[in-house]
């Protein structure tokens, strides 16, 4: 049937897009060994991120076991200290005490009484005065220099 002349406009079929055929290609050779590579590296850099993220995370956890032991033996070795401590201040408060007994003043008379000492009286008190003052007067020293010391010295060791 022939088409009326006027009626190229209305025909759609005009502006739609062909389809080109799809045509299959040989694959490269070069890009599959790139691609293949590029796989395998990254195969690679996942498994060493992996391996890497493990150890870091036992490295972690094995400092913190360690860590926490070594809070263990400290606290322990506090507690033992502060024990010490309470048992040398009691120790401490009884050697005070019996210091003070053994020096209170009626045993220090005790004492001096039975090795046959006594007090001493006021007229056993002798008071000396110092004529002159505060003064004190000492000889003067002869000067015969360094070597000369020095040399005395070793004459006086030998």
């Amino acid at each position: 049937m022939a088409q009326p002349v006027g009626s190229a406009a209305y025909d759609l079929s005009l502006f739609e897009s062909k389809k080109a055929p799809v045509v299959a290609l040989k694959p490269n050779k070069k890009v599959k060994r790139q691609e293949k590579r590029r796989s395998r590296l990254q195969m690679f850099l996942s498994a060493c991120t992996v391996v890497a993220t493990i150890g870091i995370a036992l490295f972690v956890m094995s400092l913190l076991i360690v860590s926490r032991v070594r809070l263990t033996e400290m606290n322990e070795q506090l507690s033992e200290m502060q024990e010490s401590l309470g048992v040398l201040q009691s120790e401490n408060v009884r050697l005070n005490t019996e210091l003070c007994g053994i020096a209170s003043a009626e045993k220090v008379e005790a004492y001096a009484e039975a090795h046959g000492l006594q007090k001493t009286e006021f007229h056993q008190i002798e008071y000396f005065t110092v004529d002159g003052g505060d003064r004190i007067e000492t000889p003067e020293a002869t000067s015969d220099g360094f070597f000369a010391s020095v040399w005395s010295a070793i004459v006086s060791i030998f």
